[in-house]
């Protein structure tokens, strides 16, 4: 089989590397830019920061400041239309997947003609888009090195992917400083997803050496320092794995793909509401349940590396380990544990099921899932 393994972004990291902007903007001869960001991040003093450090470089600055959770259609025209009024050459994804993703399809618009749905699937954006930086105020996503965008079109219930090398950002500013106020339940939620991005990338039909050292170094940080951060927020030792063990497993996935647990994250999304980190968070112990026959040498080798289990370890023990120790973290981290809890509702599951067979992740997931095992999984987790 042949693989292959490409990572687009620059990665700049540290405490207080939001200060290197300035540069990195001038190594892409951007000096005037647009800040993507959210309502709730816009209260916080982190956008007046940055601002501050851009402007006293000499850069130009404007901000929009309404993405929403699961960015729309609409949503990203909107960020495509701030970005060409005000003449950005660069645009700032600041905060969660949302924000980045919507920083991501903003720049495509701004860039290409056409509606942002033309651009669904796999390799459908032509050319360059306006260069994004990402500067994540969460851990979970990968957005911020991936070549992906997931946007909502509430008039259908539904999420959609566009997934191009042309997405991911130029530069990704990995600045734990950015992530001590994040609530405890976001970074419970965001680090599941984490959790989830490595996981299912470890155990893809097309892992291979790289992606499978990156996503075991991911889990081996999450199970480090998630509870830790999730108690204790202001610990930027905790807060800098995180955002490395998102990193690691964003870039693993950007070429492993993932699975069944992200197949149906999208629409439990779509059809209720729940924020993605919650969905994965919820299904993935499920999910792997019912992958392990197939996953089992690989969970085991996930097992080993992360430290959960000592070397020559079975591995159909090692493989449980990993399951137990996915259920054990979520009940220290406090997230819920069943999809009714979140606000699924059982006879829409079907539904969801079906929307979940749509998905390209389907192709990488180790063991074959029609609509009545998608079913079993989402039963199994309400």
């Amino acid at each position: 089989m042949t693989t292959s393994f490409s990572l687009f972004t620059k990665i700049v990291s540290g405490r207080g590397t939001i200060h290197d902007i300035p540069k990195e903007l001038k190594g892409i001869d951007a000096d005037s830019v647009l800040i993507v960001t959210d309502p709730g991040l816009s209260k916080t003093e982190i956008p007046g920061r940055i601002a501050e450090v851009l402007i006293a470089a000499g850069v130009r600055v404007e901000i929009y400041g309404a993405v929403e959770p699961d960015p729309s259609i609409r949503t990203a025209r909107a960020v495509a239309d701030a970005a060409l009024s005000a003449g950005a050459k660069a645009l700032i994804g600041l905060g969660g997947g949302s924000s980045i993703d919507a920083a991501k399809a903003g720049a495509l618009l701004a860039t290409h003609t056409g509606q942002l749905r033309d651009f669904a699937g796999v390799d459908k954006v032509p050319a360059p888009i306006l260069p994004v930086i990402a500067v994540p105020t969460t851990a979970g996503t990968g957005s911020e090195v991936t070549i992906f965008s997931v946007v909502s079109d509430p008039d259908h219930d539904e999420k959609f992917t566009v997934a191009s090398r042309h997405l991911a950002p130029r530069i990704a500013v990995l600045d734990p400083e950015c992530t001590v106020k994040l609530p405890p339940s976001v970074t419970a939620m965001t680090g599941m997803d984490a959790l989830t991005h490595a996981v299912e990338a470890a155990s893809s039909k097309i892992a291979q050496p790289v992606t499978d050292a990156l996503a075991i170094s991911a889990v081996r940080l999450i199970f480090t320092s998630l509870a830790k951060a999730v108690q204790d927020g202001t610990s930027l030792v905790d807060r800098e794995n995180m955002l490395q063990a998102a990193f690691l497993a964003g870039a693993a996935f950007n070429s492993a793909y993932l699975g069944v647990c992200h197949a149906l994250a999208s629409p439990l999304g779509g059809h209720f509401h729940i924020p993605h980190g919650l969905a994965n968070a919820i299904v993935l112990p499920h999910v792997m349940d019912f992958n392990v026959a197939a996953a089992m040498d690989k969970y085991a080798a996930v097992a080993v590396g992360a430290g959960l289990c000592p070397p020559g370890a079975h591995p159909r023990a090692a493989a449980q380990t990993l399951i137990d120790a996915v259920r054990t973290l979520q009940r220290d981290i406090g997230t819920p544990i069943r999809l009714r809890d979140a606000g699924a509702k059982e006879d829409i599951l079907p539904l969801v099921a079906r929307d979940g067979l749509k998905s390209i992740q389907l192709r990488f997931n180790p063991r074959p899932a029609a609509e009545a095992q998608m079913l079993a999984v989402l039963k199994a987790a309400y």
